[in-house]
């Protein structure tokens, strides 16, 4: 089974360090073409420009399983989403993933996860016994060693934790658009 792994795909009517966003799609789309995927997973970010008829054209090319993040159309966005803790079985690998960022307000209509909130989603997925293979959410861990410029807050401090008690096999997240890596390993394994 081959999956592609995306995130912050940011479609939206502008530019952005000189690329047109608003071809976003059709440049994901290309991706697919070109590497078959069976299983599209994303981390959130798709942003406000993503029409239903977006997600359809991306559904009828690839399974998609999906969480949002910060940046999103969420009334498309919420027909698609991943609920929080649901754990998907897709070819005997397990995958869950937790919607949005951590935080306590919700500003400029983007939804927030309390952190009590954000916890109990994590708890209920450890407590259905299933040993999740992929966890997939918008909120970054803090990895300063990888991320020495980032703001280390009690919210990504939350979300390595909670990779660290989940332990799951792979841990896929966004939001980080400053810079990508490919692979750190957690004290757990993951």
């Amino acid at each position: 089974m081959r999956f592609l792994l995306v995130s912050d795909i940011h479609k939206s009517f502008n530019f952005f360090r000189g690329h047109d966003e608003s071809v976003a799609v059709d440049w994901l789309l290309e991706v697919i073409s070109e590497t078959e995927p069976e299983v599209l997973i994303s981390a959130g970010d798709w942003d406000e420009g993503m029409t239903l008829e977006d997600f359809r054209r991306i559904s009828s090319k690839v399974k998609l399983l999906t969480i949002y993040g910060n940046h999103e159309n969420f009334p498309v966005i919420m027909n698609y989403a991943m609920p929080n803790s649901k754990v998907f079985d897709i070819c005997g690998l397990k995958i869950a993933g937790i919607n949005g960022l951590i935080g306590e307000r919700s500003s400029k209509g983007v939804p927030l996860t309390k952190p009590t909130e954000f916890m109990n989603a994590i708890y209920k997925i450890k407590n259905s016994g299933i040993k999740v293979d992929i966890l997939i959410a918008h909120q970054p861990p803090y990895i300063p060693e990888i991320y020495p410029k980032m703001k280390k807050d009690e919210y990504n401090e939350l979300m390595f934790d909670a990779v660290e008690y989940l332990k799951p096999r792979l841990f896929f997240n966004g939001h980080m658009t400053a810079g990508c890596y490919s692979y750190y390993q957690f004290p757990s394994g993951t």
